[in-house]
């Protein structure tokens, strides 16, 4: 239970009693959810640190010659961090769990982490559509499994999904989130997914193991099945819808804003986790420069409208402010 001197369960900084008491909207689901989401952000923004970084550019610089004739470099770049940080480094990953599970108040979220040491590759096929969650089939196991959704976007039942995956936190089994941005494709792409499915011979090794040996041989075998990404990856293109929807729902037209924001995410790659970040500070970034026709909204309302914290909206504020300063 939450003293009303002790630091308030959201995050602000201030004490409960001068923040979220009383506030029936501060629900325990959504600040269990927000902890969780700091503490995903948080790895990202701080690793890898520089004296790690050589070994992450050897993984990049083997992985490239295989995979660059169809794929962005950005998309091999961001794969290849996965790798590095799950597969080769993973004590990069353990020894940031220990340092935060110190700094945790809530046993909930101290159980949690300790169920964290080992994310998991995951392949397989939507099959069904929920509220919070998709199903998806395992393609090396054919085991079910319930994957929280980042977004309310529309995800066809029958698209390939590939992420990383930890345990959600809600204590239904077999409930996982993403670690990494989750990536899906078409369904032209099932063959190459069930060809590298069936050299899974679980006699021989584990899912880890074999998830381990032939994380690169995967994404080979995507490219050598004509996959070549897209012009933006499937987060750039939900940061831009998000920025639309909430110009359409305002009757707001600002063209400058999302040729902006697009560049923006093309050169910059930003590393947020939740799209929804940067779209609230782009507009955060329109209105400050005169490019939402008049229309005002306090920074309260535009992170409540993406759901997100006004810290992370204005992270990528000054993101942006600094992007179009270099541009000017």
């Amino acid at each position: 239970m939450v003293g009303r001197n002790d630091p308030c369960l959201c995050g602000s900084g201030k004490k409960y009693k001068k923040c979220c008491e009383g506030k029936q909207q501060v629900t325990t689901e959504k600040v269990f959810l927000d902890e969780i989401e700091h503490v995903l952000q948080t790895f990202y923004n701080v690793y890898p640190e520089k004296k790690d970084i050589n070994d992450y550019i050897n993984i990049v610089k083997e992985w490239s010659p295989k995979l660059e004739t169809h794929l962005q470099r950005e998309l091999i770049e961001a794969v290849a961090l996965d790798d590095f940080f799950f597969h080769k480094r993973p004590d990069i990953w353990t020894s940031y769990l220990k340092r935060t599970m110190k700094k945790m108040i809530r046993p909930k979220m101290v159980d949690l982490l300790n169920c964290w040491n080992h994310p998991t590759m995951f392949i397989g096929e939507v099959v069904a559509i929920e509220e919070k969650y998709f199903k998806a089939i395992h393609g090396l196991t054919k085991e079910e499994l319930y994957i929280r959704r980042e977004s309310n976007r529309v995800i066809p039942e029958g698209m390939q999904v590939f992420s990383f995956l930890l345990p959600d936190g809600s204590e239904e089994e077999n409930h996982y989130l993403a670690v990494s941005t989750l990536i899906f494709f078409p369904t032209t792409y099932k063959q190459a997914f069930e060809n590298f499915a069936s050299q899974f011979d679980g006699s021989i090794n584990s899912v880890e193991q074999f998830s381990q040996d032939n994380h690169l041989n995967f994404w080979v075998s995507l490219v050598d099945s004509g996959y070549s990404g897209e012009e933006y990856t499937s987060f750039e293109i939900e940061v831009v819808d998000l920025a639309k929807q909430f110009l359409e729902e305002k009757n707001i037209e600002a063209p400058q804003l999302l040729v902006l924001l697009e560049d923006y995410l093309v050169e910059n790659k930003p590393k947020a986790r939740k799209p929804a970040a940067i779209a609230a500070g782009a507009i955060r970034f329109a209105q400050e420069r005169g490019l939402l026709e008049g229309t005002t909204f306090t920074i309260k309302e535009i992170a409540e409208n993406f759901g997100v914290s006004s810290s992370s909206l204005n992270k990528y504020y000054q993101e942006l402010l600094e992007y179009n300063a270099v541009l000017v």
